[in-house]
């Protein structure tokens, strides 16, 4: 049978407590005991105190013992007395207490002595005057000095539990007191371990269903977070990947649809010439050809670019680093250009440092440097302008394209680079190609360890700004 994590928690928190409250307890109920009945024994030297100054000033009276010796009734009066605290005369002894009615005395009170404990008095040779106890070895021992003579001594035995009635009564009222608390706080920390065995186990269970939930597909789900501690890290991390997930689902919707558009509109325009031509309205000549061969490079020219992109994405597309110069790449690509740019009516300057060696694939960076050629004829109006720098920044090259308008909108340009993506809003082939070339581009930078953005310039149309490890110039 699994056992539920509120469950555990609260055996947890609760053996915790319970163990906590059973080890107070047992050291209270000791510290307690031990300190009553230290207690008791200060309050019985007190009192051995006490009756050894009666005890001398007997002896100085009568200049021996011979009143209480094995007297039991005088020893005992002499008890109550210095038990209630009586002052007695040095000429006389202590007053016995009056008889009740009926002849019958009060009980004795004997220095909070009953007689298990009661004292004994002892001669120098420690034999019996009075009392109830023969000498032993464990008895306590107080002698009686007068002139540096040891004329007595009163010895009582080790008080090692309280012993009258009264003691023991209190003490065990103690011992009631210490568990009715020690229940109370057993009561007071189920509620606690209740309440907080719920907390913590009430986020964990959330997660455990919203977990359940993304796995359903249901992305939207998102988590409250109840504190800023590590389980609400972890409400929040939930819910970032909650986000990621619908993010991904949406990019990943979109991308079905925009592949879908991007498939059949060349297939849509090759079928429409097609039944045209089967249905005798156009004839088979070489008008049509032409038009079906320009649509079947186009779907080509896409499906390639599709499979660049997704080889890129899983990581193998191949690449071969050595030693090159960007800046010789970068001037290849614009002599591919120039005559396109001269027939789209662009004009095109160019500043490139001559010293830009990198670590790089030749091929790749080449398919990068034509694909941003190619963005900039495609989404420039002519006449145009466009200018392409190249620089070392800080051990990297900064390479700009920037054209002239149409410029991009703000809001489309952290887009710039995801799949499919035009710039226009029309999706129109007069102006846009697949929608693919900057979304590689940005692979290709990924896999030099640079980096690529897009940012408004000053010809009034788009820069892209490509950033790129340069080797030092000391190599």
């Amino acid at each position: 049978m699994r056992i539920r994590l509120f469950h555990k928690l609260l055996l947890v928190l609760l053996g915790t407590t319970l163990c906590s409250v059973l080890l107070f307890a047992v050291f209270a109920q000791t510290y307690s005991s031990r300190s009553f009945l230290r207690y008791l024994n200060d309050e019985r030297n007190t009192r051995l105190d006490a009756l050894s100054e009666q005890l001398l000033r007997i002896h100085a009276r009568d200049g021996d013992w011979h009143t209480l010796r094995h007297d039991e009734r005088a020893w005992r009066q002499l008890l109550r007395a210095v038990g209630r605290g009586d002052r007695t005369d040095d000429d006389r002894q202590p007053q016995a207490p009056l008889p009740l009615s009926g002849g019958r005395r009060p009980a004795p009170e004997r220095l909070r002595f009953v007689h298990r404990v009661e004292p004994t008095l002892y001669d120098p040779a420690l034999q019996v005057i009075v009392g109830p106890s023969p000498f032993r070895e464990d008895l306590i021992m107080r002698p009686i000095n007068s002139g540096g003579h040891v004329l007595a001594y009163v010895g009582v035995p080790p008080l090692r539990r309280p012993a009258d009635p009264r003691d023991v009564r209190f003490a065990q009222r103690q011992a009631r007191i210490l568990l009715a608390g020690a229940a109370v706080a057993l009561v007071l920390s189920l509620v606690v371990a209740t309440l907080v065995a719920r907390r913590l186990s009430r986020p964990i269970v959330e997660l455990g269903a919203g977990t359940r939930a993304l796995a359903s597909g249901h992305f939207a789900t998102r988590l409250t977070a109840l504190g800023d501690d590590e389980i609400g890290a972890l409400v929040g991390d939930f819910n970032l990947l909650a986000h990621t997930l619908e993010e991904s689902e949406s990019a990943r919707r979109r991308w079905f649809a925009d592949v879908s558009h991007e498939l059949r509109t060349p297939l849509a325009i090759m079928r429409g010439e097609l039944e045209a031509a089967l249905d005798g309205i156009r004839d088979i000549d070489t008008l049509l050809v032409e038009s079906l061969s320009q649509e079947t490079k186009r779907l080509t020219r896409l499906v390639d670019d599709l499979y660049q992109l997704a080889r890129a994405d899983i990581g193998t597309l191949d690449y071969e680093f050595t030693r090159a110069s960007l800046s010789a790449l970068l001037t290849e690509a614009l002599s591919h250009f120039a005559r396109r740019l001269q027939q789209a009516g662009i004009e095109y300057v160019y500043d490139i440092d001559a010293d830009l060696c990198a670590q790089l694939d030749q091929p790749r960076i080449l398919q990068l440097f034509e694909n941003l050629l190619e963005n900039c004829v495609r989404y420039t109006d002519a006449p145009g302008r466009m200018s392409v720098t190249a620089h070392r920044v800080a051990g990297q090259a900064v390479i700009t394209f920037a054209d002239s308008a149409p410029a991009v909108d703000e809001a489309d340009l952290g887009l710039l680079f995801e799949p499919l993506h035009r710039g226009e809003r029309s999706r129109s082939r007069a102006f846009g190609g697949s929608g693919l070339g900057l979304a590689i581009c940005k692979r290709i930078v990924l896999a030099h360890d640079g980096n690529i953005a897009s940012e408004p310039c000053a010809l009034g149309g788009l820069a892209i700004v490509v950033r790129l490890p340069l080797l030092s110039q000391e190599t």
